[in-house]
């Protein structure tokens, strides 16, 4: 027979079936155990006899309980078991990351995450910067969820990104992203989605260098696949202030850069270089980016490394450029390189009341619209509605393609064509976009 161990303070998460039904109970107990202390240090399944001074006073349960349970040692996480962790800024991170007993900061979550977890983000301020290295699989990725689409607020106290991802296989959903460095989410894995994300107001407080910074930025020259849709970034710096400051910055092979509002950045709103190729850019709204000296809405290129990379098979479709001082769409390459291939296309595109209009290194731009898109409400400090009035020149004007998703921010549009033409521009919710000033920080835990 088995010699039976007593262990205080382990964490058990088990159904109780006992004389008046059957509950779920998740606490600290002290517990009897078959194994031997040996197959403590890992989580488990086991059957525990719960004593009676295991449990509160209060508690009525007819004893003695046995169920089968996933037991692991209190301040581990019992939770990832069935892949789902919680973030509160009233939680511990000595807590076992459950619903019921949240960790406190999203990097203690991260550190545990495993392929197919969720780490489901409450409402709240959290402060400092994050990163997080764990990855995931192609059919089983790490999601990281605010769970009120930007009601976790990541509020960064440094001079570079806000939130630093190395995992592979991961997705970035719903955060509202701010702060004093220079970029909001720095993305360094392959096979990513940063989605539905509201980033703003990073004030670069290490001031213009050669390093950059970018709203979202791929940066890992040898990464891949990066998706960046359906998110809302502006005042990234301020326009016109350094020419190294952008909205979305890419500098790997493909990926989808689809479906997002782009305003008020530093330089372009968006912009691919070093080894970016084989991307998608497709339903952007880009306004009032830069200055009229520099910046503007795309600039396509490869340059400043790695050597012999070149920019082709990119397609650039189904985008508002409006009202940007500079350039509108461009391709670029430093002198004497040539650094872009002959299969990019740009198409389809809404361009008006740019500095500049399209200039291409090759061929020339297809169905491009030089009108007004007729907002809603066009305001350039993005307190207005960037929907489309029924009478929108880019109304129906799309290219179609397989790999244009159609992801709306907030609530469907109200007034989408029933054409099987995409419209031109972001499928954005039928509301304003009111202009917010970032958080002030809080007694809010560190990330």
């Amino acid at each position: 027979m088995n010699k039976r161990f007593f262990m205080p303070a382990l964490l058990l998460t088990l159904t109780l079936t006992h004389g008046q039904g059957t509950s779920v109970e998740q606490r600290a107990v002290a517990i009897s155990l078959t194994p031997s202390p040996a197959e403590w240090a890992k989580p488990q399944s086991t059957t525990a006899t719960v004593e009676s001074n295991s449990l509160p006073a209060q508690a009525a349960i007819p004893l003695p309980i046995t169920a089968t349970a996933s037991v692991a040692q209190a301040g581990t996480s019992a939770s990832t078991e069935q892949g789902d962790i919680y973030v509160s800024p009233a939680g511990s991170d000595s807590n076992p990351g459950s619903e019921r007993l949240p960790f406190r900061t999203i990097g203690r979550a991260a550190s545990v995450a495993t392929a197919g977890s969720t780490v489901h983000v409450t409402p709240g301020q959290y402060i400092g910067e994050i990163s997080t290295y764990n990855a995931g699989r192609a059919d089983a990725p790490v999601h990281f969820v605010s769970t009120i689409q930007w009601g976790a607020h990541l509020l960064g106290q440094g001079k570079d990104a806000v939130w630093t991802n190395h995992g592979d296989f991961t997705i970035i959903s719903g955060f509202d992203v701010s702060g004093s460095g220079r970029i909001g989410i720095l993305n360094l894995g392959s096979h990513t989605l940063i989605e539905g994300n509201h980033v703003h107001h990073l004030t670069v407080s290490g001031g213009c260098t050669a390093n950059g910074g970018a709203g979202i930025d791929n940066g890992n020259f040898t990464g891949s696949n990066g998706d960046i849709i359906g998110n809302i970034i502006h005042d990234i710096g301020s326009p016109g202030s350094c020419n190294g400051v952008h909205g979305i910055y890419s500098s790997n092979h493909g990926g989808h850069i689809m479906n997002n509002l782009v305003y008020r950045v530093a330089a372009y709103g968006i912009h691919l270089w070093h080894a970016a190729t084989a991307v998608t850019i497709a339903n952007n709204t880009l306004f009032a980016n830069g200055s009229s000296n520099m910046g503007g809405g795309i600039i396509l290129g490869n340059g400043d490394g790695p050597d012999g990379t070149v920019l082709n098979h990119t397609k650039v479709i189904n985008n508002i450029v409006y009202d940007n001082p500079a350039t509108s769409i461009k391709e670029f390459c430093y002198p004497r390189h040539d650094c872009t291939g002959a299969n990019n296309t740009v198409a389809n595109n809404l361009v008006f009341k740019n500095g500049q209009p399209i200039s291409l290194r090759r061929g020339r731009a297809r169905n491009t619209i030089t009108a007004d898109p007729q907002f809603l409400d066009y305001r350039p400090d993005g307190s207005g509605n960037y929907g489309l009035q029924v009478t929108s020149p880019a109304l129906a004007k799309g290219v179609s393609m397989d790999a244009v998703s159609r992801i709306t921010i907030g609530v469907t549009k109200k007034n989408a064509s029933r054409s099987s033409k995409p419209d031109i521009g972001a499928n954005l919710a039928q509301r304003p976009i009111m202009l917010r000033s970032p958080p002030s920080p809080t007694t809010a835990p560190k990330s």
